[in-house]
């Protein structure tokens, strides 16, 4: 996701609560930055929080599974 249209994104969603279905990475001027951003909300990210996130998501996967 484009730099700004995550911001863009961000601004308009406000202040309402999202489940951050997908995280996407950040870029700006064709680079890649470090963090993500959700595409539904634009919320930032570390890699550190996606990766906490992809584990907690797994964690609940595998609980509804048994």
């Amino acid at each position: 996701m484009e730099y700004f249209a995550a911001q863009k994104l961000k601004e308009s969603w406000g202040k309402k609560p999202c489940d951050h279905p997908r995280l996407e990475k950040v870029y700006y001027v064709g680079a890649y930055l470090i963090n993500y951003a959700c595409v539904r909300c634009g919320a930032d990210f570390t890699i550190a929080q996606k990766l906490e996130m992809d584990e907690r998501r797994k964690m609940k996967e595998s609980k509804i599974r048994i």
